[in-house]
């Protein structure tokens, strides 16, 4: 079912309230409810609020503008898969959505860019739009009629779908808007009934973002979601760092984009095209300043759309690219130990989802900031040799600087901010079941690292601080052994419980 914005606006201040709760018979009924509600809070060094939302279809624009708010999936068993062409949900899944994009003016869009009912029956009424949709770029605050912009720092997501459903399927509320077509740049009258997938096809494809981070808006997490869009679905400003871990990101045009410091880790890139040979997927548009660290893709997966599930399209996506510098020289995308799936589009069968070039550079320009190191092909290809002579492949994990590739190297910034040990010790210790926490104790001194009161058969695993697997032992007493310098997760599971213990080696 789809859930309507109701505004709710609160004058007092109200006291702080670590937790929210967002459902058809909780205190909100709306997102941007519980948001109003966080605005007017009194909170002490702007603590944490955690909106938790029930499962279902949240058609809202939402504009996160207070600090250290995380939006989390209420459901016992969340889920962020898409079904029935990408028009539905599965159960236990979130989806915040809504439907503005590049080409058409809207009944419904006030003077903020913003959905409001109040100004579709109006409209509707008089029998003309009121505010023309400015929604190319940043103008008035849109970034490309994004469903939702955040512009304060400590955006936290968990388990949610960010959709613009612009190029996906015709919502609800669209259907009973009112579009205009722009006297030149409009892709042409769109279908008015629910759940009509034509949009989809690359005729009907434009600018569209389903989310995005304002210049400014740093220390972004996005833990387990999907990004659903075509062209344009993921933007990140200049100074705003954000890491997104697990989870997927769809889209097909310079998909991933703008001026961000952003890790993925272990995401799935999924090409989101239709079957038209010419609709190829250009997986990001990096933009970066001279000296600022760009977009590393760490451990992740290149893959298409399932038909049928997630898209309209009989077959899985054509080859497309890793991408193209949106500016020259300075640019940066970094794809480490990439998977590259193979395709199964008519005349590609077999081959690699990334074309044997790899980069282009129809945007902005070249730039040797195009990394690539530790591809593995699926297809069993081997196209280095053939990558754009511009881009650069590494046959070690350091950057042209000297910068090792490490996703501290790309978060730290001034303050050192290292989310990702965090969400790998809390999801090592989360995918067993919720068990108790074990006695046994973990502690480091210089290079070596302690175990002590085992009393049971236990399984000792070490991750790095990316979370790859370095070391497993099993040890049925207390023991030691050595690491080298740096930053380790030690994760325990013994017959008493589980435990994840951060460690530091010197």
């Amino acid at each position: 079912s789809t859930t309507y914005i109701t505004n709710i606006r609160t004058s007092q201040a109200l006291a702080y309230t670590p937790v929210l709760q967002v459902g058809p018979d909780k205190d909100f009924l709306t997102i941007n409810g519980a948001l109003e509600a966080v605005r007017n809070m009194t909170r002490e060094d702007d603590a944490r609020v955690t909106i938790m939302i029930d499962p279902g279809n949240y058609e809202e624009m939402l504009v996160i503008d207070v600090p250290n708010v995380t939006l989390k999936n209420a459901a016992a068993n969340p889920s962020i898969d898409l079904l029935n062409s990408g028009v539905d949900i599965a159960e236990g899944a979130v989806r915040v959505t809504s439907y503005y994009g590049h080409g058409y003016h809207y009944y419904s869009m006030k003077d903020d860019q913003t959905w409001d009912g109040e100004v579709l029956r109006v409209n509707k009424e008089n029998g003309y739009y009121s505010y023309e949709n400015k929604g190319a770029g940043t103008t008035n605050g849109s970034y490309w009629n994004s469903t939702v912009v955040v512009y304060a720092d400590g955006f936290q997501a968990e388990y949610i779908i960010f959709e613009n459903s612009y190029n996906q399927y015709i919502s609800q509320k669209e259907s009973e808007d009112v579009l205009v077509t722009w006297a030149s740049g409009s892709p042409g009258d769109r279908p008015t009934d629910a759940g009509n997938t034509s949009v989809q096809l690359r005729s009907f494809k434009e600018r569209a973002c389903a989310i995005a981070f304002a210049n400014g808006a740093d220390k972004g997490i996005l833990n387990k979601c999907r990004v659903v869009g075509r062209q344009d679905s993921f933007f990140g400003g200049t100074e705003c760092r954000v890491v997104v871990y697990k989870g997927a990101a769809m889209g097909s045009v310079d998909y991933i984009f703008g001026g961000m410091s952003a890790v993925f880790y272990k995401t799935e890139l999924v090409m989101n095209t239709d079957d038209d040979n010419n609709d190829r997927t250009y997986i990001t548009a990096a933009q970066q300043a001279e000296g600022v660290r760009g977009f590393l893709f760490y451990d992740c997966t290149v893959t298409s759309t399932t038909p049928g599930i997630e898209t309209a399209s009989q077959y899985k996506s054509k080859p497309g690219y890793f991408g193209r510098p949106w500016q020259a020289t300075t640019s940066e995308a970094v794809f480490y130990n990439t998977t590259i799936e193979a395709s199964e589009f008519p005349g590609y069968e077999g081959k690699s989802l990334i074309e044997p070039i790899g980069w282009l550079n129809t945007l902005g320009g070249e730039s040797s900031g195009m990394y690539e190191y530790g591809t593995v092909e699926l297809s069993g290809e081997d196209n280095l040799a053939s990558r754009a002579g511009w881009s650069t492949l590494l046959d070690a994990p350091t950057l042209n600087d000297g910068t090792e590739i490490t996703a501290f190297n790309f978060t730290k910034g001034d303050d050192g901010w290292d989310p990702l040990p965090d969400l790998i010790a809390n999801d090592v210790t989360g995918t067993r079941n919720q068990q108790p926490l074990t006695a046994v104790e973990v502690r480091a001194f210089d290079d070596q690292v302690f175990i002590t009161n085992v009393q049971s058969e236990t399984n000792i695993q070490v991750y790095s601080i990316n979370g790859r697997l370095l070391k497993t032992f099993e040890t049925f007493t207390d023991t030691d052994f050595h690491l080298r310098p740096g930053f380790w997760v030690i994760y325990v599971e013994a017959e008493d419980g589980v435990k994840a213990v951060k460690v530091i080696t010197h």
